[in-house]
């Protein structure tokens, strides 16, 4: 603990029982006294940030793949910046860390409020993974991005789309898959943004942090996220020929692929199989006026190699 950070009511007899604001529960988090429901949603959602590296690493014994190894590496390397660099260099104590004092931090009742825990606040490593893990999510998932089948075609296979479904089932903030559809994106990024989304306001409700605290937290997350997804595109397009190898003596396997797509076409209305298009092919907006009436409709304009 650094000196700077240490609240008024902590002392080394009474400890964390001498917290007058509530109860301080493993991960830095507070349970302020006469809880009310929001303040249940906030414990629950303050615990996410840990659950799912928790959660990712029971899917990297299962698979061994560097698609799960990447995440956690990622959740160390965000918290030895923030716990060993950042945090010291600020030494900004949490919320309620001076005193009851007149002019104080008080809650929507009128009474004094602040956080229970003892180290620096500045800035909030929870909205620092939280919206880590989110950018991560939405990075990866755009650059595989293609347009739904429906859009290019009008058959419709009720069982691929099942199979595409339990595909996309992973407990991992990466795309599960090599390429995603437009909804299976939106599924996907929706789904997460739900979860990791509300955590940084939440840090706020239970007075753990102040808003400065974790608009830099989550600042910090984004550009985290950015370097590290930068360092991994790298890293998988210079080893895409080993994906499905294993190796350190079989322990991992390399399953975090790149990009990989292809175009199938066939005459349309026809029976025909289906072909990999050996054209040049772009899609490109149609006008409104040129789109048939109820039909999803597609323009590929393309020219023989």
């Amino acid at each position: 603990m650094r000196e700077e950070c240490i609240p008024w009511w902590y002392n080394a007899t009474v400890g964390f029982e001498g917290c007058p604001y509530g109860r301080r529960l493993p991960g830095d988090v507070t349970l302020p006294n006469d809880a009310r429901f929001i303040d249940w949603v906030a414990v629950v959602y303050s615990y996410i940030p840990f659950v799912v590296p928790v959660l990712v690493f029971a899917e990297l014994l299962c698979t061994r793949g560097t698609r799960q190894l990447s995440v956690l590496l990622f959740t160390g390397m965000t918290t030895l910046m923030n716990e060993l660099l950042v945090k010291p260099f600020f030494a900004t104590a949490r919320p309620g860390a001076f005193g009851p004092a007149p002019g104080a931090l008080t809650d929507s009742f009128g009474q004094p409020a602040g956080s229970c825990n003892t180290t620096c606040g500045m800035p909030s490593s929870h909205s620092t993974m939280a919206i880590g893990f989110l950018m991560l999510t939405m990075f990866d998932g755009i650059i595989r991005l293609k347009p739904d089948s429906n859009v290019l075609t009008q058959d419709k296979d009720e069982v691929e789309m099942q199979q595409r479904l339990k595909e996309m089932i992973s407990v991992t903030p990466l795309a599960p898959k090599r390429v995603m559809s437009n909804t299976e994106f939106l599924g996907f990024y929706f789904t997460w943004q739900l979860l990791l989304g509300p955590v940084p306001l939440m840090r706020v409700v239970l007075h753990d942090h102040t808003a400065a605290q974790v608009c830099l937290g989550g600042m910090l997350g984004a550009v985290y996220a950015v370097l590290w997804f930068r360092f991994t595109i790298y890293m998988i397009n210079r080893y895409k020929h080993k994906v499905g190898h294993r190796f350190f003596c079989g322990l991992l396997k390399h399953n975090y692929a790149p990009v990989a797509m292809r175009v199938m076409a066939r005459p349309s209305g026809q029976d025909g199989t289906w072909q990999e298009l050996q054209w040049d092919a772009k899609i490109e907006e149609v006008e409104a006026e040129n789109v048939e009436t109820g039909a999803a409709s597609s323009e590929v304009c393309s020219s023989e190699r």
